[in-house]
């Protein structure tokens, strides 16, 4: 079974703890240029968005702070646009053959998308983003995420699309696809090299 500490931000799979996807990319990505307090206030406003978006999906939501009313605005204009049909919200994944953990932001239909692609209203998997520091980073993530998540639901319910979502304040969203087939093998090397470091005591 699945568990998750909030306070430590640890997830553990039947009481032994497991790594988490955001743990195992953090090598990936060099956040030493930004200064420490716009980093945390990054990572707030961060938490707070998605709590909004969170409670949004579970039709909960009853208002906003004022600095936030721009993300929400972007937030709704990105499910009129898209007739974003949410299936999930945060619900935490456990890949049980390749041991790691993590929290998708969203799963469910895009029925609007407007895309030359095929598969125009297949299930997909959003993770909701400030920014798009991170770049191609974002699709090992949410790659790792659909493989977990795909592992343990009947066919039907699989995403195939993923997407980052960010939501501006000035009222705006960017939707940005990732398609690279390499992604996952990509994290899974992260993943081995993880590992590797966990067994001979290097520092992640």
């Amino acid at each position: 079974m699945l568990t998750f500490d909030q306070a430590a931000h640890q997830y553990f799979w039947n009481g032994a703890r497991v790594p988490n996807v955001t743990s195992i990319l953090a090598p990936l990505t060099d956040y030493s240029r930004i200064p420490p307090d716009v980093l945390e206030r990054a990572r707030q406003q961060g938490i707070a968005i998605h709590r909004m978006v969170e409670l949004d999906c579970k039709n909960d939501l009853d208002s906003v702070p004022e600095w936030m009313k721009g993300h929400h605005e972007a937030w709704c204009k990105f499910k009129d646009d898209t007739g974003f049909e949410c299936w999930f919200s945060e619900s935490k994944v456990y890949h049980e053959k390749m041991g790691y953990a993590g929290t998708p932001d969203l799963g469910g239909l895009l029925t609007k998308l407007k895309t030359t692609k095929p598969k125009l209203s297949a299930p997909a998997l959003i993770d909701v983003k400030r920014s798009f520091y991170a770049g191609p980073v974002i699709g090992l993530q949410l790659a790792a995420y659909e493989m977990a998540r795909n592992s343990t639901v009947l066919k039907d319910l699989r995403t195939e699309l993923r997407f980052a979502l960010r939501l501006d304040a000035d009222g705006k969203y960017r939707l940005e696809p990732f398609v690279d087939r390499n992604d996952f093998a990509v994290f899974t090397a992260q993943l081995a090299t993880y590992r590797w470091k966990e067994k001979y005591g290097r520092p992640q």
